[in-house]
């Protein structure tokens, strides 16, 4: 690992802040609230859609936390960490702290406004990382790259969950024709998803995987049968698709194996 380094320290002390506030918060929605049988934020009764996941899957946020744990602590180490972070996981972590607030205070609508914002700040460093820093070493893939896959894909998911909230609630007589076609519509558009990560994102098979696990999420947890169904169906075929970049991967050793040595 590189020497210890307090360049930008400012940026860094600031990441180590809302890192615990918002680690605090996690810990508690996601594990404690759970534990006790109190309405977790994530999973609150009265924001459910029916492409509402299963409670365990909100523990990607644990994932995610601690791998951003070690970003915290592998950012005194390299200045790669500022150079595609910077102030932006600052930005990040104060917007979903007020999208929490929001979520839980019943005020769907402004909280998926928020998401929007926070999706945007989350791809900026996505993006960074993405196009402009790419990974060199196995601390850099595990602490930087890894952590905001994750992240990326989790905050599109919350905003499904969120649209879902504010114009597909769960009714008292259960869904809808309309619900179970916007339900449907809502799952296929998570699949699609995949296939751009895979695609255009330079196979990100973290992000895709999110995105699978989110759909067994539904699948768990909903009873409907078309939806139920669906979300397996879907969830199956994204997770085989992950494997794209590894059979591409394989292939070309393969073929630079077998290929002659002069042309």
């Amino acid at each position: 690992m590189p020497n210890f380094t307090a360049h930008h320290w400012p940026s860094k002390v600031a990441n180590i802040i809302v890192y615990l506030t918002l680690l605090s918060g996690n810990l508690y929605s996601t594990i404690i609230a759970g534990d006790d049988g109190l309405d977790s934020p994530y999973d609150s009764k009265h924001h459910r859609s029916y492409i509402t996941p299963a409670r365990f899957t909100f523990f990607v946020w644990t994932i995610v936390y601690f791998l951003l744990g070690g970003m915290i602590i592998y950012q005194w180490f390299s200045d790669k960490v500022h150079q595609a972070v910077g102030w932006h996981f600052v930005f990040v972590s104060i917007l979903n702290a007020i999208w929490l607030l929001l979520w839980t205070s019943g005020h769907t609508f402004f909280s998926w406004i928020t998401l929007i914002f926070t999706s945007g700040a989350v791809s900026v460093i996505y993006y960074r990382l993405k196009e402009l820093h790419a990974s060199e070493t196995w601390a850099e893939t595990l602490f930087l790259h890894l952590p905001f896959s994750l992240y990326h894909a989790w905050i599109f998911v919350l905003m499904i969950i969120n649209v879902f909230a504010v114009f597909g609630p769960v009714k008292d007589d259960g869904p809808s024709t309309f619900h179970i076609v916007f339900a449907v519509a809502g799952l296929l558009f998570v699949a699609s998803i995949v296939v751009g990560y895979i695609e255009y994102k330079k196979g990100d098979i973290a992000g895709s995987l999110v995105l699978a696990w989110y759909l067994f999420g539904v699948y768990a947890q909903q009873d409907e049968p078309i939806i139920h169904w669906t979300a397996l169906v879907l969830g199956v075929a994204v997770t085989f698709y992950t494997g794209k970049p590894l059979v591409k991967t394989l292939r070309g050793r393969q073929t630079s194996e077998t290929a002659p040595l002069l042309g």
